[in-house]
């Protein structure tokens, strides 16, 4: 019995496997730049690598039915929460797919699906952590700012940690730990913006070309005050713009605010503003247009040029 006792005192350390789990300071989410268009229409992703647990170990064996893993996520707020008040709600995700979201306030097993098993989170001599994943939810139309929250993530451990020679568990590890984990989104102004071509047709002399009169519109960021400018074309000499012809002849024109005389241009006063909308006036909506009017004439006080095809093209700009 004694050669016996001797012989287990030997064999069991060499057999055994062993794990432990500390709470640590978990990393930050940050989903990025994102310009508001896309935080409505688009699922935007983050991810933290660390979600406040990390574990260094030697288990050899999956994690049995006895075995916890729980994470509570909680948070003053219920999504990022902007300058303005507006709210990004998203979905946290133990895995980055869709199959595991989390429930905030409710306790998620990660020991219950294979995410530990699969991370080697107790496998190994270098400590690892569990990654936490987020996806925003398509439907926000918001101000641009910093939107921020801050989740409470509060861990609760019990597992086998020490395993023997014939499977059988040596002791367990038990623990707990609560750290903050902050999540940010920065949203950027954008604009959507529909610009139908000028057409003037054809005309054999140049009083013969009838005025153009229709619009452009702009659905930008909610909230958002701008101005819209358009540059001077191509071919533009002395103050007004002018097309061109493939033999390099020139037909000048012109684009007047509304109705008006008076020319829409790129610097200054020459631009329009979004309260100077004909249609929706005031800042950005967000998913509303806003519509600007315009008339383009062609001088009637130049010479008419060589027949021909003459074009030109107009760049516009909008400045937040």
């Amino acid at each position: 019995m004694k050669r016996l006792l001797c012989s287990l005192l030997v064999l069991l350390p060499m057999s055994s496997a062993w794990a432990l789990c500390a709470s640590v300071a978990a990393t930050p989410a940050a989903f990025g730049s994102v310009n508001s268009t896309l935080v409505r229409t688009t699922v935007q992703n983050a991810s933290s690598t660390n979600s406040g647990l990390q574990c260094t170990g030697s288990l050899l064996t999956l994690l049995s039915s006895g075995d916890h893993f729980y994470a509570t996520i909680t948070s003053a707020t219920n999504g990022l929460v902007g300058p303005t008040g507006d709210v990004i709600p998203y979905t946290l995700y133990a895995d980055n797919s869709t199959s595991y979201p989390i429930t905030r306030g409710v306790a998620f097993d990660f020991a219950r699906n294979g995410i530990l098993d699969a991370l080697g989170l107790l496998n190994g001599t270098t400590p690892k952590a569990v990654p936490l994943y987020l996806k925003t939810q398509i439907g926000s139309n918001v101000a641009a700012g910093v939107y921020q929250e801050t989740l409470t993530v509060a861990w609760s451990w019990n597992y086998c940690s020490g395993i023997g020679a014939l499977g059988v568990c040596l002791g367990r590890d038990i623990g707990n730990g609560t750290q903050t984990m902050t999540v940010s989104l920065t949203v950027t102004n954008d604009c959507q913006i529909t610009t139908p071509a000028i057409n003037f047709a054809s005309a054999p002399v140049v009083a013969g070309f009838a005025n153009v009169s229709q619009s452009l519109s702009l659905s930008c960021t909610k909230g958002s005050a701008y101005t819209v400018g358009l540059n001077d074309g191509e071919n533009a000499s002395g103050g007004r713009r002018r097309m061109k012809s493939a033999s390099g002849n020139f037909l000048a024109y012109d684009i007047f605010k509304s109705a008006g005389a008076v020319r829409w241009g790129s610097l200054g006063t020459a631009r329009r503003s979004s309260s100077d909308a004909d249609v929706n006036p005031g800042n950005g909506t967000g998913t509303g247009s806003q519509v600007f009017n315009y008339t383009a004439r062609v001088y009637t006080d130049q010479a008419t040029p060589p027949a021909g095809s003459y074009l030109d093209n107009v760049i516009l700009d909008v400045a937040f």
